[in-house]
């Protein structure tokens, strides 16, 4: 476990949260009257040595089994690049639309963050942190380069992505995003090869813009694990960009979006001299 520095300080900061002991809720208006309350909640702050971040942890017992900052510091440091969290939140409530999601999808929302570097977990435990924190690195990870955000934007009119699990279409782009991230990052280099190949186009700008993130961390800053998605990225970026311009060249179509997307797929030789 990585060291931690006892906590000393303390913080207070309020959150919207979800109230799910008011479901069930009649719809999306009446969700919105009683479905969320503000919590202000006192946090004690843990830092480490290894980390610039700052891990905040509730002075409250949990009535559950909590994440500890231990577990915390372990997970950002299994990430590409720790240094984008500046401050990690475990939260003893639910996501603020939670309540609402899991009675109309069942679905349950784990984490979110922002582009100042503030990354929130709801009700993180030993097994979870690692995943949910994964899936909000590669949020920041689009928020923090706008470019590439574009550029996947405009991957939906050539290749679709869809939950490996369910074979559901996922519409958004940040969600397809940070869902094909998390598969890249954390499946073994076969697996990641493979879906790679299922959606090279999409493989090729996320790789793209983890190889530049990785290629620009001072040598100091990086992680024991920094090699292995250096090597994970450009092998990545080189397959997804060779099987996508084929495709991309061989096409009917010639248009502006097939251009620009064939121009910076083009430009994966040039990236890979650096490093």
């Amino acid at each position: 476990m990585p060291e931690l520095h006892k906590a000393t300080a303390t913080l207070k900061e309020g959150f919207l949260c979800g109230n799910p002991a008011a479901a069930p809720f009649t719809d999306l208006d009446d969700f919105y009257r009683r479905g969320q309350l503000v919590h202000l909640e006192e946090f004690f702050v843990y830092e480490s040595p290894e980390l610039i971040t700052k891990i905040l942890v509730p002075i409250a017992a949990p009535g559950y089994a909590r994440a500890t900052a231990e577990d915390a510091a372990d997970a950002l440091l299994r990430l590409p690049d720790p240094d984008f969290i500046t401050r990690l939140f475990l939260v003893d409530h639910v996501h603020p639309m939670t309540p609402w999601l899991q009675q109309s999808q069942g679905q349950v929302v784990m984490g979110k963050s922002s582009g100042d570097g503030m990354a929130l977990m709801y009700r993180p435990t030993a097994a979870s942190i690692q995943l949910s924190l994964g899936y909000e690195w590669c949020n920041l990870l689009r928020l923090y380069h706008a470019e590439a955000e574009d550029l996947f934007r405009r991957t939906q009119a050539f290749e679709d992505f869809v939950d490996l699990e369910t074979g559901a279409k996922i519409k958004h782009p940040s969600d397809a995003w940070n869902m094909l991230g998390c598969l890249l990052l954390n499946a073994p280099e076969e697996l990641a090869f493979a879906i790679c190949v299922r959606f090279p186009l999409k493989s090729a700008v996320f790789a793209r813009t983890l190889l530049k993130s990785l290629l620009d961390i001072a040598d100091f800053r990086q992680s024991a694990h920094h090699e292995n998605y250096l090597a994970k990225a450009k092998m990545l970026d080189y397959a997804g960009s060779k099987l996508s311009l084929d495709a991309l060249s061989k096409g009917p179509r010639q248009d502006r979006a097939i251009t620009t997307l064939m121009k910076f797929l083009a430009q994966q030789d040039l990236l890979h001299s650096r490093s």
